[in-house]
């Protein structure tokens, strides 16, 4: 508990030298990947002791160690209960304490470590509700299994597991009111089957909805018309945690982030395993299929129409950066990730890979998430997910909007595969003009479309500090033409 450079910033052991260019990992005992650093002093701050029989407990003074990132103690002999202490290792980003004999509660004020991306306390004998606030709504069930007595959160509610341990005791008082509870219980099952009837009676009066287009057989996205609007249905596929995951994320976004540039959230299901979320139906699809998949030449996006949703977006971005309390990041910014409705209006969607961003905070943690050609060159170095990051993605839309390219294209030339590289090599040889894409260039508006790719570089510097903030964004596209 008195390890130095875990204690304290900057107390790094001197004797650590750099690898001279070979490369470095952190890896796990149980995956054959691992980080890859280029110098010692680079690793993060971490202890891993899983898969080592030990006994004993967890010492309250683990709460020193302030610069750790990583405790993994899973799958040992630890009994006792998890020390509060934890909640003060305010830079914990893994917290893995599974498979060992713990019992007692889960600390509510472990809802401190917002920097927290992933907690693991399955198999144990914990008991007791699990934290609701903080990064614990993102942790999916798998995280808590095997703990009988936990509840809350994505398990059982607390009131079904004290029914369940509350002994009865049989009395002529409690089966008097064990009858009337169930004369009660009666009546309100009646009701609500006649309620029912009156309700699906009444509902065949209207247009009816193919069970087959609208069910299960939704695939991503799908548009269901009645006979009073459009709306389009997103059911979330994939494995079952990290769906619930992304319907969390992305229904608290939206419930909080409402804005004229955001998809607006209209309702969602949770049945079983299906999680479907209904929004406002964008008659234009995806700004990716007009760039991108559009073959009818004379439906090509105009150089107006282009800038219009570049500003939306970007405004819509600003909302979630600098608007919204708690602020979001929203973490996978594409192109096929704004929608446009009748008249090209931007909306940005999809928020199931977004964080908040709590007071305070300048960053959240993060797998490596997010599309090829979009992801800001830290992510992979660093793990952090900030709002410099989704500056990074956006300004590769606007690549998008200008070139009419890919962020990766396979089937162009070794050179042209990487659309960011690409563009820089081409600014650096004074070639501007010809990134620009021939169904848009115009002389007369080259100055407007130079000054959008100048707004896109600065958005893509390799380093976050020097990146336009996305309020500089805003006002600079605003600025384009005036």
């Amino acid at each position: 508990m008195e390890l130095k450079s875990l204690t304290s910033a900057g107390a790094s052991s001197p004797g650590l030298s750099p690898s001279a260019g070979i490369p470095l990992y952190v890896k796990r005992n149980q995956t054959g990947s691992g980080l890859q650093y280029k110098q010692v002093s680079s690793f993060p701050p971490s202890i891993y002791l899983s898969y080592n029989m030990i006994n004993g407990t967890i010492s309250p003074k683990i709460g020193q160690l302030k610069q750790l990132h990583v405790l993994d103690l899973s799958n040992n002999n630890i009994t006792g209960v998890i020390p509060s202490s934890i909640s003060d290792l305010l830079n914990l980003e893994v917290l893995d304490l599974c498979s060992n004999d713990l019992y007692g509660s889960i600390p509510p004020s472990l809802e401190r470590l917002t920097f927290l991306s992933r907690f693991n306390v399955a198999n144990n004998h914990l008991k007791g509700p699990i934290p609701a606030g903080g990064q614990f709504s993102s942790f999916s069930n798998s995280s808590f299994e095997g703990n009988l007595g936990l509840c809350g959160g994505v398990v059982s509610p607390c009131k079904d597991i004290e029914t369940a341990m509350t002994p009865r005791r049989p009395s002529g008082s409690s089966r008097t009111k064990s009858n009337i509870l169930g004369i009660t219980i009666a009546l309100g099952v009646g009701l609500s089957l006649i309620l029912a009837f009156l309700i699906v009676k009444m509902s065949r009066r209207a247009d009816p909805i193919n069970e087959e287009e609208t069910g299960s057989h939704v695939s991503s996205s799908a548009a269901l018309m009645t006979s009073s609007k459009k709306a389009a249905i997103k059911k979330l596929s994939g494995d079952c945690g990290q769906i619930e995951r992304e319907f969390q994320a992305e229904v608290e976004a939206l419930s909080r982030a409402q804005h004229q540039n955001l998809v607006s959230l209209q309702g969602y299901c949770r049945h079983g395993n299906d999680r479907l979320l209904v929004y406002s139906y964008m008659e234009n699809g995806s700004l990716d299929y007009w760039l991108h998949e559009c073959v009818d030449e004379s439906s090509v996006l105009q150089w107006e129409t282009r800038l219009k949703i570049a500003r939306g977006a970007a405004k819509g971005l600003a909302f979630l950066h600098k608007v919204c309390e708690p602020h979001i990041v929203h973490r996978d910014v594409k192109s096929s990730n704004i929608l446009l409705d009748e008249d090209f209006k931007a909306h940005l969607a999809d928020f199931g890979l977004s964080r908040l961003l709590r007071p305070y905070d300048t960053h959240v943690t993060t797998d490596l998430v997010g599309t090829l050609g979009y992801i800001p060159p830290e992510y992979s170095q660093s793990l952090i997910a900030t709002c410099r990051g989704d500056v990074y993605s956006f300004g590769v839309v606007l690549l998008e909007l200008l070139t009419s390219r890919r962020p990766v294209e396979v089937c162009k030339g070794k050179n042209c595969r990487d659309l960011v590289s690409w563009v820089f090599q081409m600014k650096f040889e004074k070639r501007e003009s010809e990134v620009i894409a021939s169904s848009i260039w115009n002389k007369d508006k080259e100055k407007e479309l130079l000054e959008m790719l100048e707004i896109a570089c600065r958005c893509l510097d390799h380093d976050p500090r020097r990146r336009h903030s996305i309020d500089e964004v805003v006002s600079c596209l605003d600025g384009i033409g005036m």
